[in-house]
């Protein structure tokens, strides 16, 4: 009897013991970073990785950077429309932020409007350590008694930004509206530098792809003297085949090049807008 006893003394003894391995490890696994800020259990926000902020709106984080010095944060944003029914001219975003150490503390914001497609959020007071800042972005519309039906409501994207070395940038400063859309043509410009770029490349290989065929017609010409005239029938027809995929290749060239002129020029009116501001 004493036997039984002290073994089930032992089970539960045992028991308990475990519960309390258990809930000692919970802690620590799941409250802990909640309590220190650790910053592993948020997945950083990816520049220019494109999120879905309603049914016809999409929107990317472009930029981040943090100035530890004078404590506040620069985020950009990129909206485009997914579907021809976005009246995105329409819309506001309202920003809130808070950092992990001190969530129920709402950050000050400024949202500067640089056109329709592109905004910058400054967030204010954000101290050295914060470890995790959450940003939730919410539209709405300015005139929502224009529209049929109201498709951004409760609608809102979160994003969290890790406290990093690679955002800090302690030459950030605080700019003005008019700096801000002088960096947006920047912005402009670059993207346009890089679909010339993309636009060049495809030349080259339209370019390299005649280079080939030419030469590849040239060997087919060379053996006609050797062949019969069936043979020759067969072979004028392959010629003609490749020359019309020159003529193909031509084409999109052409067509490349006009959109690499286009491009340049738009830099160039972007370069005259600059100046203007």
């Amino acid at each position: 009897m004493e036997k039984n006893s002290r073994k089930k003394m032992s089970l539960k003894t045992l028991y308990t013991s475990s519960f309390g391995a258990f809930i000692l490890g919970f802690c620590i696994i799941f409250i802990s970073p909640m309590l220190s800020g650790g910053s592993y259990k948020f997945e950083e926000a990816q520049i220019n990785e494109y999120m879905t902020l309603s049914n016809s709106l999409q929107i990317a984080l472009v930029k981040k950077e943090y100035n530890s010095e004078k404590q506040f944060m620069r985020m950009d944003f990129s909206v485009k429309e997914s579907t021809n029914e976005a009246f995105i001219s329409d819309i506001k975003y309202e920003i809130n932020s808070r950092y992990i150490k001190d969530d129920r503390k709402q950050l000050k914001t400024e949202v500067t409007q640089i056109n329709d497609n592109y905004f910058v959020v400054v967030i204010k007071d954000i101290p050295k350590g914060f470890s995790v800042l959450s940003t939730t972005i919410v539209p709405e519309y300015v005139h929502p008694e224009l529209q049929q039906y109201d498709d951004l409501g409760e609608r809102s994207v979160k994003l969290y930004i890790n406290e990093s070395e690679k955002i800090v940038n302690k030459q950030l400063k605080k700019s003005n509206e008019r700096e801000f859309k002088i960096e947006y043509i920047t912005f402009q410009q670059n993207d346009l530098k890089d679909e010339i770029t993309l636009n060049e490349k495809e030349i080259e290989t339209k370019k390299l792809a005649i280079d080939e065929i030419k030469k590849e017609i040239s060997e087919l010409e060379s053996d006609m003297q050797y062949q019969t005239e069936e043979e020759k029938f067969e072979t004028k027809n392959n010629i003609n085949s490749y020359k019309t995929t020159i003529q193909t290749h031509q084409n999109d060239i052409d067509i490349f090049v006009q959109k690499v002129e286009g491009l340049n020029k738009k830099i160039k009116l972007l370069e005259e807008k600059r100046a203007s501001l």
